[in-house]
C-alpha cells in the first residue's frame, strides 16, 4: 500500500504510459517506413525494371535482326562471325525478357512476354534457312510482330505503373493523417500525464521548499503542515522534527560558544607571545595580558573605540627604537609602521629586548597579530657573526701565514737546488766518490720536488685569498698538447702504461693562460699515472662543441669511491689506499687545478669508482673571431674563486 501511493509509484506509473505512447509511435513509425519501402520497391522493381529488361530485350532482338541482315551480305568465310554474334545476342534477349517477365504486375504483361518469347524463338529457328526467299520474308515478317509486341507490352507496363503510383500517392496520404492524429493524440495524453504529476507531487514540494526556505531564513515557529501518505508527507513529518532539533542544536551552540570564548581568553593569558585579535574595522577585538606586559601604555587604551593600528604606532614611536622589515635590512628612521603591521617584521624595544611581528589574516578581513620575545635568538644570531668573523679572520691568517712561510723557505731552497746541480754537474771537477754525485742528484730531485709543494702551496694560498691571476690569450691548444705529451710519455713508458691521445684539430684556438693550462693537464695526466698500475691505460682527448672545447682525462687506474671525490678536492687532504702509500704527496694537485680551471671559466667534473678507474673532464672557451677577443685578459681568483 504505501509503494502505491508513493511519488516513485506515480513517477513509475507516468513512464509506463508514456513508454506505451512512445513505443506505439516507434512501432507505427516503423510500419511506416517499410511501407514506403515496399512502395518504392513496387515502383522501382516492378514497372521501371521491367520497362528497361523490355526495352533492353527490343534492343538486342534489333541487333539480331541487323546482325542476320548483314549475313546475307557478307562472304561465306564472316557468316561464322555472324552467327556466334546472333547466339550471344540472343542469350541476352531471353535473360533479359525473363527478368521482365519477373518484374511484370499484371497477367496481360505475362501473356504479351509470353508472345515475343514464342515469335523470337520461330525467328530464331528460321534464321537458319535464311537462303531462301520465302524464309526470308517470313523473317521479316516475324520481326515486325516482334516489335510490335514489344511497343505493346512497354504501353502496358507505363499504364500500370501509372495505376501503381496512384495508389502509392492514396497510401502516402492516408499515412500522413494517421501519422497527424496519432502524434496529436500522444501530445494530449502526455500533457494530461504532466498535469497529474504537477498536482500530485510538485504542488507538495512546493510548499515543502517554502516552508524550509522559512526555516532556513530562522523563522523556526513557522507551523508545517502535514502531508500526505507518500514521500512528500514523511518530508514534511521529518522537516517538523528537523525544526525541534535545530531550536535545541541552537542553544547548545550558543553555551558551547560562551565556553569556547572562555576557553580562547584562558590559552591566550597563558601564552608567553602577545597576541591581539583585530577586527575588520580596525578595532582590536581580544588582547591578552601579554600585549600590556610589552607595551604598558595600551593598558588604558585597548578598550577604546580607537583604531589599533593608530595606538600601536603612538606607543611604539616612545618604546621602538629599530625596526627590521622581511628582506630589507635595519629601516631608517623613522621606521615603517604600516610594513611591519602588514607583512611582520622584527623590532627592538628601548629597553634592548627583541620582539618579532607575524600577522595572519582572517576571513572576515581583520587580523590577528603575535608578538614574541626573540632576545635570546638575537643574542645567539650575535655571538655567532662575531664567530664568523674570528674564523674569516683566522683564515685570512693561515693564508698569509702560508704565503709568507713559502716566500721564505723558497730563498734557502733555491740556492740549495743551485748548489746540488753544481755538485751533481761536477762543474769545478770530480767529486772523487761516486757516491757524492749520487747524493748530489738525491739533493738535487729532494729539492725540486719540495719547490714544486712549496710553489703549489703558495698557489692555493692565493687562491683561497682571491689573490691568484691568470693572463688569459688566444692559445692553440695543440701545442700545449704536444707539450703535455712530450714530458709524459717517458714517465707513461716507465711506468709501464700505454698513453692513448685523442689531440684537437691543428690551428684550434682557446681563450686560456697557456702555462697555467699545461700544468692543469699536467697535473691530472701525473695523478693519472700515479694511481695506475702497470699494463693500464691512460686517455688524453679533446672535443668540440659549438663554444667550447672539452678535454678528457681518464684512466684504468684504481679509482675511488663517489664519496671521497669532495676528499680529494680538499687541500691537504688525502685518500688513504693501497697505491697512495707508495707515492710522496701534498694533497695540493686536484685543489689547485679545480682552482685554476674556475679561473678560466670552467667547472672540473670527475667521475671514478673503486677499481674501475677514474674520469676527469673540463671546457675551455674558443677563440672568438673579433679582433678585440684576441687581447690578452687577466683574471684573479678573486672573479673566480677557487
Amino acid at each position: 500500500m504505501r509503494f502505491r501511493g508513493s511519488i516513485g509509484a506515480k513517477i513509475f506509473g507516468a513512464f509506463i504510459a508514456m513508454s506505451v505512447v512512445t513505443g506505439a509511435l516507434g512501432l507505427f513509425g516503423f510500419y511506416v517506413l517499410s511501407t514506403a519501402g515496399g512502395f518504392v520497391a513496387d515502383t522501382y522493381d516492378g514497372p521501371l525494371m521491367a520497362i528497361n529488361f523490355a526495352r533492353s530485350a527490343s534492343l538486342d532482338f534489333t541487333q539480331m535482326d541487323k546482325e542476320l541482315l548483314r549475313r546475307n551480305l557478307v562472304p561465306e568465310s564472316e557468316r561464322d562471325t555472324i552467327d556466334r554474334s546472333i547466339d550471344r545476342l540472343a542469350t541476352n534477349f531471353f535473360e533479359d525478357l525473363a527478368v521482365a517477365e519477373e518484374r511484370s504486375m499484371s497477367d496481360d504483361e505475362r501473356t504479351v512476354i509470353a508472345e515475343l518469347r514464342q515469335l523470337a524463338q520461330m525467328w530464331n529457328t528460321l534464321r537458319a534457312k535464311a537462303d531462301a526467299d520465302d524464309a526470308a520474308r517470313e523473317l521479316d515478317v516475324l520481326a515486325e510482330r516482334v516489335i510490335d509486341r514489344f511497343d505493346h507490352l512497354i504501353e502496358i507496363t507505363v499504364d500500370n505503373s501509372f495505376v501503381a503510383r496512384r495508389k502509392a500517392l492514396s497510401a502516402v496520404a492516408d499515412f500522413r493523417t494517421t501519422s497527424v492524429v496519432a502524434i496529436v493524440l500522444a501530445l494530449l495524453l502526455s500533457a494530461a500525464v504532466t498535469l497529474l504529476l504537477a498536482r500530485r507531487i510538485v504542488q507538495p514540494l512546493a510548499a515543502a521548499a517554502s516552508v524550509a526556505d522559512r526555516i532556513a531564513g530562522g523563522e523556526l515557529e513557522i507551523p508545517i503542515p502535514a502531508g500526505g501518505p507518500d514521500e512528500t508527507g514523511t518530508l514534511l513529518r521529518s522537516m517538523a522534527v528537523m525544526q525541534d532539533n535545530i531550536r535545541a542544536t541552537m542553544d547548545q551552540e550558543k553555551a558551547q560558544r560562551r565556553s569556547a570564548q572562555n576557553r580562547l581568553i584562558g590559552a591566550l593569558e597563558s601564552s608567553h607571545e602577545a597576541m591581539v585579535l583585530v577586527g575588520a574595522d580596525g578595532r582590536a577585538v581580544i588582547a591578552n595580558s601579554q600585549l600590556t606586559a610589552f607595551f604598558p601604555p595600551l593598558a588604558r587604551r585597548l578598550d577604546s573605540d580607537d583604531n589599533f593600528a593608530s595606538i600601536f604606532r603612538e606607543v611604539g614611536e616612545k618604546l621602538i627604537t629599530r625596526i627590521v622589515t622581511p628582506g630589507e635590512r635595519v629601516a631608517a628612521h623613522p621606521p615603517d609602521w604600516s610594513d611591519l603591521l602588514a607583512a611582520g617584521g622584527e623590532f627592538r624595544l628601548s629597553d634592548g629586548r627583541w620582539l618579532r611581528a607575524s600577522r595572519s589574516s582572517t576571513q572576515d578581513g581583520g587580523y590577528f597579530l603575535v608578538l614574541s620575545d626573540i632576545t635570546d635568538i638575537k643574542e645567539r644570531e650575535q655571538r655567532l657573526r662575531e664567530a664568523k668573523v674570528l674564523a674569516e679572520a683566522a683564515s685570512e691568517a693561515k693564508s698569509k701565514f702560508l704565503a709568507n712561510m713559502s716566500h721564505e723557505l723558497r730563498t734557502p731552497l733555491n740556492a740549495i737546488i743551485g748548489f746540488a746541480e753544481i755538485l751533481s754537474s761536477q762543474a769545478f771537477g770530480a767529486l772523487g766518490n761516486p757516491r757524492y754525485f749520487e747524493y748530489a742528484s738525491d739533493i738535487l730531485r729532494s729539492g725540486r720536488h719540495l719547490l714544486d709543494i712549496i710553489s703549489s702551496v703558495l698557489d692555493v694560498a692565493k687562491s683561497e685569498a682571491g689573490r691568484l691571476q691568470i693572463n688569459i690569450r688566444p692559445t692553440e691548444l695543440a701545442a700545449v698538447f704536444d707539450d703535455c705529451v712530450a714530458m709524459m710519455r717517458d714517465q707513461c713508458a716507465a711506468a709501464q702504461l700505454r698513453l692513448v691521445v685523442k689531440p684537437p684539430a691543428p690551428g684550434t684556438l682557446v681563450q686560456a693562460d697557456a702555462p697555467k693550462l699545461r700544468q692543469i693537464i699536467l697535473n691530472l695526466l701525473s695523478n693519472a699515472v700515479k694511481f695506475t698500475e702497470p699494463g693500464g691505460t691512460i686517455w688524453l682527448e679533446s672535443g668540440e662543441s659549438a663554444d667550447t672545447i672539452d678535454i678528457r682525462i681518464a684512466d684504468s687506474g684504481i679509482g675511488m669511491a663517489p664519496e671521497h671525490v669532495a676528499i680529494a678536492l680538499t687541500p691537504f687532504s688525502q685518500i688513504d689506499n693501497r697505491l697512495a702509500r707508495r707515492y710522496e704527496g701534498a694533497g695540493l694537485g686536484l685543489p689547485l687545478t679545480k682552482a685554476l680551471v674556475e679561473l678560466h671559466g670552467g667547472t672540473l667534473a670527475i667521475v671514478s669508482q673503486l677499481g674501475q678507474g677514474t674520469e676527469v673532464r673540463f671546457s675551455l672557451r674558443r677563440q672568438a673571431g673579433d679582433a678585440d677577443a684576441a687581447r690578452p685578459t687577466l683574471v684573479s681568483g678573486a672573479q673566480h674563486p677557487g
